[in-house]
């Protein structure tokens, strides 16, 4: 009887080990990954949040500050305990002589446990090297990689030219300032927003080609987009050349194009008081109806009316008693101009962040 109640006790063992290795198997499965899931959405959201918060300052003619997260280590902790009863009874009948009735019954018990333990560092961006990638002048590689990526080429234009110049074969020049001048020259803006309108539409009609010409990239308008070209020259929502500037035709042929770029604070500069200005330039002479339905709008908009229609946010904050949003109208045009706008200043502050390997230790901040 012995024997057999420590085989009983061995198979009670056995389960509960089995039981063990394999619930945590499956419990740290399930924990890392929906650890994982809720880090990498909390970084995006924090991320999104923090652009806008910098961009909310800017707004507000104040200074912007960045951290970037240098590394998450997480570690895991799982136990598990498992209990169990197990009897084993035998009985011989009192009626029909040497039958006999066995019963086996086992009651287990099981608690599971697990404990994360995250470690965060972040990264103050500031020194020398931090500096250098928000003061110099974006590199017009990006521009075009981006273009290549399908990015519409008027909110590249609004958010990272501070000019296009613009040579004729025939010699004649031009230069159109991206900036919402309410006092000197606001027909300026106006005909900028026209020629970024009109690029769109070669880009839009595939009429917009990029060429490498000694190393640099160039865009190009091919010979076949003639027609194009001459009916929209033919359209005053986009005639750039308008206001006692030089009258350009067909005849003068493809410009060669330039751009002046940017640096990425003063990009935060513009896109942050992108919504003032507009709104000032439209006060003191701009006129909507002049440019195309498409480019009457600030590059973004982040303050809304209260009974303002709108998709869900990417990003909220307030600052200063006032809320800020990366939002959309909701309506049946279904725009997604502000986020796009958002995504580009996203993309571009990845592209511009350095190696936290680079900045000085003694600047990481961690966080248990």
């Amino acid at each position: 009887m012995k024997k057999r109640g420590c085989a009983g006790s061995i198979i009670v063992k056995g389960l509960t080990i089995f039981l063990s290795v394999a619930v945590l198997s499956g419990c740290g499965g399930v924990a890392l990954k929906d650890s994982f899931s809720k880090m990498s959405q909390t970084y995006a959201d924090l991320s999104n949040e923090q652009m806008l918060m910098n961009l909310a300052r800017r707004a507000n003619s104040h200074s912007s500050y960045f951290m970037q997260m240098s590394s998450i280590n997480s570690s895991f902790s799982f136990g598990a305990t498992m209990g169990g009863t197990f009897t084993d009874s035998r009985t011989i009948g009192a009626v029909v002589a040497n039958v006999l009735t066995k019963a086996f019954s086992f009651v287990g018990t099981l608690g599971l446990s697990a404990t994360e333990s995250p470690n965060f560092s972040f990264t103050p961006l500031s020194g020398e090297v931090f500096a250098t990638s928000l003061f110099s002048p974006i590199d017009t590689k990006v521009f075009f990689e981006q273009l290549r990526q399908g990015v519409p080429v008027d909110q590249l234009m609004r958010i990272l030219l501070v000019s296009v110049n613009l040579e004729y074969p025939s010699g004649k020049k031009m230069v159109l300032n991206n900036m919402p001048d309410n006092k000197l020259r606001p027909h300026n803006f106006r005909n900028f927003l026209r020629l970024a309108a009109l690029t769109r539409q070669l880009q839009l009609n595939q009429a917009l080609n990029i060429n490498v010409v000694k190393g640099e990239n160039v865009l190009e308008i091919p010979p076949e987009a003639g027609d194009l070209l001459t009916k929209l020259y033919s359209d005053p929502s986009y005639s750039f050349w308008q206001d006692g500037m030089v009258k350009l035709n067909t005849s003068d042929g493809i410009p060669k194009v330039s751009f002046i770029m940017r640096p990425f604070s003063a990009i935060l500069g513009a896109v942050g008081h992108s919504q003032q200005h507009f709104d000032e330039w439209l006060q003191t002479g701009g006129k909507l109806t002049e440019v195309p339905d498409f480019e009457r709008k600030p590059i973004l908009k982040m303050r809304w009316g209260e009974h303002d229609k709108l998709t869900p946010a990417v990003a909220e904050v307030e600052y200063l008693g006032m809320t800020y949003k990366i939002a959309d109208v909701d309506d049946e045009e279904h725009s997604t101009w502000n986020r796009d706008s958002f995504k580009i200043l996203t993309d571009l502050f990845t592209i511009i962040s350095i190696d936290p390997k680079q900045l000085p230790m003694q600047q990481l901040i961690k966080v248990f």
